[in-house]
């Protein structure tokens, strides 16, 4: 075999290895301006920034049973906080767990399923509100259903994320949830559940959600 062949033959077979570098450190390579959004918003790895989301949606349903003049407070707040929760999951999580996880596709459509139930419980929850009849019997549903959710999703989704995905991407989708949740819907909507709906929504419904919720503080105080 002569060298030009010889090289011919060397440089086809190292085009996919070069190929698959190149592809992973561009997925790794981010705009500067990127990587200072993420200093601003912490810095946190996304796992640690839903963890401890899931303990605080925890601790609110404790509060939004608790009777007195606070209850609707405590309502408003774990509503919004379980909206924007599962909206950046949705948007941003689940796509990415889809793709970097083995069994990614079997994984997300799980937590989809389970969030679609879990929003229907919301719906009703909030046509219901604090001090409607059956609140605390419907709290306690929406309670056990996106606690068991929770649970599943640090013991099979969140766990595997720290292992596939590289900590620099862990980071930048921390911001990214981080951004998300600041502009996101903050109450249930139904046909809101998946990343395209809701990333075609949070700039729509986010600020007339945010609107509403104003002048209904407005109201009440």
């Amino acid at each position: 075999m002569g060298t030009l062949t010889k090289q011919a033959v060397l440089k086809t077979a190292t085009r996919p290895l070069l190929a698959g570098k190149a592809t992973a450190e561009a997925a790794t390579t981010a705009p500067a301006w990127s990587w200072r959004a993420v200093r601003a918003l912490g810095g946190e790895n996304v796992v640690d920034v839903l963890t401890r989301q899931h303990r605080q949606i925890k601790l609110g349903f404790l509060r939004a049973a608790l009777p007195g003049p606070g209850r609707r407070r405590n309502f408003d707040r774990l509503m919004r906080l379980l909206a924007v929760h599962e909206a950046a999951e949705e948007a941003h999580v689940h796509p990415v767990a889809r793709r970097a996880l083995r069994h990614g596709r079997m994984l997300a459509a799980r937590r989809r399923d389970e969030e679609k139930h879990a929003k229907e419980l919301l719906i009703a929850l909030w046509r219901t509100g604090p001090d409607g009849a059956g609140y605390l019997r419907r709290l306690n549903e929406v309670r056990r259903t996106v606690s068991q959710h929770a649970a599943r999703e640090e013991r099979e989704e969140f766990a595997a994320l720290g292992k596939a995905v590289s900590p620099a991407r862990l980071r930048m989708l921390g911001a990214e949830v981080k951004l998300t949740q600041a502009y996101a819907p903050t109450r249930p909507h139904r046909w809101v559940n998946n990343e395209a709906t809701n990333k075609l929504a949070a700039p729509v419904l986010g600020p007339v959600d945010r609107v509403l919720d104003a002048f209904r503080h407005r109201d009440a105080s």
